[in-house]
């Protein structure tokens, strides 16, 4: 089998099976990362911090660019991530800032 150039070094060695169950991990914390800082929890330093103290979680990973506005898709994309996670307080907080940015 020959190795895919475009892989992550993360990736190299790994199963089919663990390189999807890696993926998901980091998808879930970008996910849970862009929720804690659009909704005021944590900044990305917090997250920075977070990193520093425990360099195996993948606290600095964010579904959106910290520092920007984040935009109704990836909102959205929050959205039916913990709907399918069965997270309801987050997607309703989530709708709440769709709701406010399309008013604006």
């Amino acid at each position: 089998m020959q190795e895919n150039p475009n892989e992550p070094e993360e990736f190299e060695g790994m199963t089919l099976q663990e390189k999807l169950e890696m993926e998901e991990m980091i998808v879930d914390a970008a996910f849970r990362n862009s929720f804690k800082i659009i909704t005021g929890r944590k900044t990305l330093d917090d997250l920075m911090e977070d990193k520093k103290e425990d360099p195996i979680k993948m606290q600095a990973i964010c579904a959106h660019e910290p520092g920007e506005e984040i935009k109704i898709k990836t909102l959205e994309n929050m959205l039916f991530y913990f709907e399918d996670e069965e997270e309801y307080e987050k997607c309703a907080e989530i709708r709440d800032i769709i709701n406010v940015r399309i008013q604006s």
